[in-house]
């Protein structure tokens, strides 16, 4: 009696089971093409920001004499761009910057918008009614058009930028958010922790946004590339960061100048601009097909 006790297996929650697979599931689980999206966006990453140790030449230093050099001149492997400024060093520090301001706005606003989601999915009619209007207000602006009208009215500087981009999304998540705590609020599990004397705190904490969260998350992060464009856009109309700070776009406006003389320089951001913008939605898709289980099939 006592062996076949001791070889019984243990039981595992279906909860338990389920945040176990996906703590050690979910990487391991993601497609190929957005594995391959994940390492080059770290390596990227890594490189733009230890820039300032690497040894690359001032984004700022410009030499007239040695203007629009095309690529794979002497010292300079991208050339140069209209003031003489090494085309290597801008784009890898207005990399920098046009990450900067694609990802903060959406950190802030994928928190704003999971404590908005979430106590409109938890609370009554009412509070739910009168948030999720205030929502779909905001889903009346065009995200670009909101973005630019509030440029334009707080002026140009990356602290402007990030305001502006992360009011667009904070409906879009908040949307999210709440489509999931209101799914997730009613399954058994939730509701037999309330039946347990379980409290509020911990029922939310535990049981409602650990789960909810993995889904805003994958969605955040395929925001990030439209992010990236969007500033890109603003910048290259002159509403972004003002020069001579190095941004994607502001340096996509600088090479105007090129486009008929050496196009290979003017179409240098336009590549990272659309590398960005491709290789997050890539990793928020995979992050989204692992979480519902169809990683391996893609």
């Amino acid at each position: 009696m006592t062996g076949a006790t001791a070889a019984r297996p243990a039981v595992i929650a279906p909860a338990a089971q389920s945040a176990r697979f996906r703590r050690r599931g979910i990487l391991a689980r993601l497609p190929l093409r957005s594995m391959v999206a994940l390492v080059l966006l770290v390596l990227l990453v890594a490189v733009v920001f230890l820039a300032p140790v690497l040894p690359l030449p001032s984004p700022f230093a410009g030499d007239l004499g040695t203007r629009l050099l095309p690529f794979l001149s002497e010292g300079h492997l991208l050339g140069t761009d209209s003031q003489g400024r090494d085309m290597l060093s801008r784009l890898v520090f207005g990399t920098r910057t046009s990450l900067i301001a694609g990802v903060l706005p959406i950190v802030i606003a994928t928190t704003l918008g999971l404590i908005i989601g979430t106590v409109a999915g938890l609370a009554g009619r009412l509070v739910n009614t009168v948030l999720m209007r205030g929502v779909d207000i905001m889903f009346a602006f065009p995200g670009v058009l909101l973005s630019l009208l509030l440029a334009i009215t707080l002026g140009v500087g990356l602290g402007t930028l990030i305001l502006a981009l992360s009011l667009v999304w904070i409906a879009p998540v908040a949307r999210i958010a709440e489509t999931e705590v209101s799914r997730i609020r009613d399954l058994d599990y939730v509701t037999a922790a309330r039946s347990s004397g379980a409290g509020y705190g911990a029922i939310l904490g535990r049981q409602i946004v650990p789960v909810a969260l993995p889904a805003v998350l994958a969605y955040s992060t395929s925001l990030v590339g439209a992010n990236v464009a969007i500033a890109g856009g603003l910048g290259f109309i002159g509403l972004g960061v003002p020069s001579p700070e190095p941004e994607l776009g502001s340096i996509l406006q600088e090479m105007q100048v090129a486009v008929f003389s050496n196009p290979s320089l003017a179409l240098a951001p336009v590549v990272v601009i659309l590398a960005l913008s491709m290789l997050f939605p890539l990793v928020g898709d995979g992050l989204r097909e692992a979480i519902s289980g169809r990683g391996q099939d893609s």
